[in-house]
């Protein structure tokens, strides 16, 4: 085989994976935007009175990121720190807690971690009994209602949620009952030192500043990279 057709090849099998692995998608906006599974690390959140599972969890593994909340604490970790964990004798029922979601790329190369949270948007205030309903069916917590836009409404998945934050977020959608339906991520860049709050997994408003997943800020941000007029704005 040739060196041309050896490289052809080549570019052909690697353009062929990108396509697979951009399977996963969230809506913004209306738009469908793509993501790119990172097959490397998993994220682990542990809820905060798991006090000797997230002992046990933590003894035993590197925190690459952490993100610390309100109600969970979640972790970064490597995909063979994940295989190691679920070898030990505790997991079995420390699994029973947490909850596993994944690590994405962006189109633009942007690394993204998603979080148990999904923020919902109704289309008039009666459909609260509406979003109720589907948080029951698919096994979600509502959280709160945002204080100042009334139809948003923060979420979360459980350890017995049957499917990931993403996809539940995505199907919300997906089922034209709601406005907007999306699922909550936060970035690789600052999480060494973030502290969030369930506030943060909300879409807030701003004229001119949005964060990494395109979302409008209300507030005087904190420390990060932010978007706007289309360009990062760093602030330190």
């Amino acid at each position: 085989m040739s060196r041309n057709i050896l490289l052809l090849l080549l570019i052909f099998i690697s353009c062929s994976q990108h396509a697979i692995a951009q399977t996963d998608y969230y809506y913004y906006k209306g738009q469908k935007i793509p993501l790119i599974l990172n097959e490397d690390k998993v994220v682990v959140s542990i809820p905060k009175d798991c006090d000797k599972a997230s002992e046990r969890i933590l003894s035993n593994v590197h925190a690459q990121n952490m993100i610390n909340d309100e109600v969970f604490g979640i972790y970064v970790i490597s995909r063979s720190d994940f295989e190691k964990l679920t070898s030990l004798d505790f997991w079995e029922e420390d699994s029973k807690s947490v909850i596993l979601t994944s690590s994405y790329f962006t189109a633009n190369n942007e690394e993204l971690y998603s979080t148990p949270y999904l923020t919902v948007k109704l289309k008039k205030e009666d459909d609260k009994d509406l979003l109720l309903l589907y948080a029951e069916r698919y096994g979600l917590e509502i959280v709160r209602q945002d204080s100042f836009m009334l139809l948003w409404y923060i979420l979360h998945v459980n350890p017995e949620t049957e499917k990931s934050p993403l996809e539940c977020a995505n199907e919300l959608y997906e089922s034209g009952d709601f406005a907007e339906s999306v699922p909550d991520f936060a970035g690789s860049i600052d999480l060494d030192t973030a502290i969030r709050n369930v506030a943060s997994a909300i879409p807030e408003v701003s004229s001119d500043l949005y964060d990494l997943q395109g979302r409008r800020l209300n507030a005087q941000p904190t420390k990060g990279i932010y978007i706007r007029n289309g360009k990062k704005v760093v602030v330190k």
